[in-house]
């Protein structure tokens, strides 16, 4: 039986397209460069800020200022626009009942993260919540995972899963040497997990868990991140 799970938020727990989606478009608005009315925004659910403004076309000399009224936006009103997944409370629920301790392991800042988990009250399901530090810089996913293991006390990865949707996900979990696995419901694009495919593709909650308490099994060990996260 797995020691631990690691779980992304957006895209995997919850759905915050809502919130996220228009606090960006309300930050660029701010900066001078608004997006189109009918601009497909759900690829920035994952990516790091500076990743969604090099790709955004914007001028990296306003990360920053995005950044900062992207996020005031989103703890004003964004986060508590997000709703959860059918079916993950009892997921978490049923891991938590099997003794297999949780962490989150997402991009967000680390009391966003919290504040989305208090908001659904899952935050006393979670023993660790890592994420971005409160100085807001750019963190790969990697360093993320290895703050949620430190957290747990540093288990035999090969005990431990990561789940999440998007890339960086994938990435963060091969180079830690987890169990990677990726839902289906979340915002990956398409062949997006082409270039580095996790252990396990799932289509439901349902088959999330099963999944989980099917592990572990023999696998290979950590292997680089294919790209920046």
């Amino acid at each position: 039986m797995l020691n631990a799970v690691l779980f992304d938020l957006d895209g995997t727990i919850t759905n915050p397209e809502v919130g996220i989606t228009n606090s960006f478009r309300y930050a660029l608005e701010q900066v001078g460069h608004p997006a189109e009315p009918d601009a497909d925004l759900r690829w920035i659910i994952g990516p790091s800020i500076l990743e969604i403004v090099e790709r955004h076309g914007l001028p990296v000399s306003l990360k920053d200022e995005i950044a900062a009224i992207y996020r005031g936006r989103l703890r004003e009103i964004g986060l508590s626009q997000a709703v959860l997944i059918e079916g993950m409370v009892e997921v978490i629920d049923e891991l938590r009942s099997e003794g297999i301790r949780l962490a989150l392991a997402s991009a967000k800042m680390i009391d966003m993260g919290e504040t989305t988990l208090r908001q659904f009250d899952l935050l006393d399901r979670f023993d660790v919540v890592a994420g971005t530090l409160a100085d807001g810089k750019v963190r790969p996913k990697s360093l993320i995972v290895a703050d949620a293991l430190e957290g747990l006390g540093n288990p035999d990865p090969t005990s431990v899963a990561m789940v999440g949707d998007r890339r960086h996900d994938i990435e963060g979990a091969r180079h830690n040497g987890l169990h990677a696995i990726a839902v289906n419901w979340g915002f990956a694009e398409p062949g997006e997990h082409d270039a580095l495919p996790p252990d396990h593709f799932v289509d439901t909650p349902e088959e999330l868990l099963a999944t989980l308490m099917g592990l572990p099994s023999k696998r290979s060990g950590p292997s680089e991140p294919s790209g920046v996260s």
